[in-house]
């Protein structure tokens, strides 16, 4: 398979000597697969045989590769050439080839000898496997846990008995000033788990939990904040139906404003979730739901036209992927409103929130201003409880109308 990416076979030849010979046709398969530009194939390609001729001269064994020798490659090219964008990603990228084909061990991992990784390494544990919670709660939750166990614990060994009310609350009024409200709320729900962690398993002679204050927040407090009808059209018009990205933005944004789907959503549809000929969507909620939603003419047209002709080849079951090699399934949530932040940008806009739940909540207005009753757009937005919808009954002016009173002294 090299041989196509240079026309002097014996130059071709000589990329190929070296210990990754055997495997360079099957790693050049995957970057195909991953959507590599055909431009930048070629470079990449002469990069494995430059790399492959190094390893050679240098006498390293594929055994005993791993993520340094990169780093000493190119470093040796930083020396002698430019080192291109994209060179380092590539190189991980042959070195999980090579692990996956067991040509080349994988990293020990070392356990952790520290006593605050220890201890933050077994909340993790607990979070896991006796609370089921997910990744990203771990995510969230261990970081803190670890900076609470250290700061507490600075200078003393690690002895969760000598933690303290004290302690705690310290800890509270140092890092709250730091953060926002949701910001703070997830840091003390995290602390509130650690400590009732720590109690069961004996290390604290009290449960400390009870003792993390709150944020004052109030319930039902903000206001939902959207776009107006006109505002959605705008954002959606800015998109540049000429390029492959803009018509990914575009059906993307499309299921965002039309059918109130979250990031979370958009991003694990499949393209085995899409049912042309029911004309339905099926879509993950939260947790093991499975909502289906109906496929307009305006969504799937869309869909078809950003999968016809814009959605780059590769392995990738998602239906919106990276613009960039190597194409797979977009990463994160954050992505998504990334995406919607640049719409936003590009068509002028400048609202306070700027996140994917925008739009969101532009439906739920634009449905209440249209005359839908609170249950009808939840049954939308498929919340779980009537309380969640009743947040946009703050923005349903016309039904707060008929309950305002008048002013005192106004002329009847």
């Amino acid at each position: 398979m090299i041989e196509k990416y240079f026309r002097n076979q014996r130059f071709a030849e000589r990329h190929r000597a070296g210990p990754l010979r055997p495997y360079i046709d099957g790693f050049i398969a995957t970057l195909e697969a991953q959507g590599y530009a055909n431009c930048s194939l070629p470079y990449y390609v002469c990069l494995i045989g430059k790399f492959n001729r190094w390893l050679q001269c240098a006498g390293v064994k594929l055994v005993g590769m791993d993520e340094a020798t990169t780093r000493d490659f190119l470093r040796s090219r930083n020396r002698t050439d430019c080192v291109r964008r994209g060179e380092a990603a590539v190189l991980r990228a042959l070195l999980e080839f090579l692990r996956e084909a067991g040509v080349v061990a994988r990293p020990i991992v070392h356990v952790a000898s520290d006593p605050v990784d220890r201890v933050t390494r077994d909340f993790a544990d607990y979070l896991r496997q006796e609370r089921g919670v997910s990744v990203a709660t771990v995510v969230n939750y261990c970081p803190v846990a670890r900076l609470f166990v250290s700061e507490s614990m600075a200078g003393n060994s690690v002895d969760l008995a000598w933690l303290s009310v004290r302690d705690v609350q310290q800890f509270v009024l140092r890092h709250a000033r730091d953060h926002g409200t949701k910001r703070t709320q997830l840091t003390l729900t995290a602390m509130r788990s650690f400590l009732r962690f720590a109690h069961l398993r004996g290390q604290t002679a009290i449960d400390l939990a009870e003792h993390v204050p709150k944020v004052a927040s109030w319930r039902l407090a903000a206001v939902p904040r959207g776009l107006g009808s006109k505002e959605v059209e705008k954002t959606l018009r800015h998109c540049d139906l000429k390029r492959a990205m803009g018509r990914r933005d575009y059906a993307l944004l499309l299921l965002l404003a039309r059918l109130g789907l979250r990031a979370g959503e958009v991003l694990t549809l499949e393209l085995d979730d899409i049912h042309w000929q029911t004309a339905e969507i099926v879509v993950r909620g939260k947790g093991p739901q499975r909502k289906r939603f109906p496929l307009s003419q305006e969504i799937g047209q869309a869909l078809a036209t950003y999968l016809r002709t814009a959605r780059p080849p590769c392995d990738s079951r998602r239906v919106f992927v990276r613009s960039r090699a190597p194409c797979r399934g977009l990463g994160h949530p954050s992505s998504v409103s990334t995406i919607v932040a640049r719409a936003l940008a590009r068509a002028r806009l400048d609202p306070p929130c700027k996140g994917a739940h925008l739009f969101r909540h532009s439906l739920a207005t634009e449905m209440l201003r249209r005359g839908a009753s609170l249950s009808e757009i939840g049954q939308i937005l498929h919340h779980r409880s009537p309380n969640t919808t009743a947040i946009y009954a703050k923005v349903d002016f016309i039904a707060l109308r008929s309950l305002a009173q008048p002013w005192p002294g106004a002329q009847p």
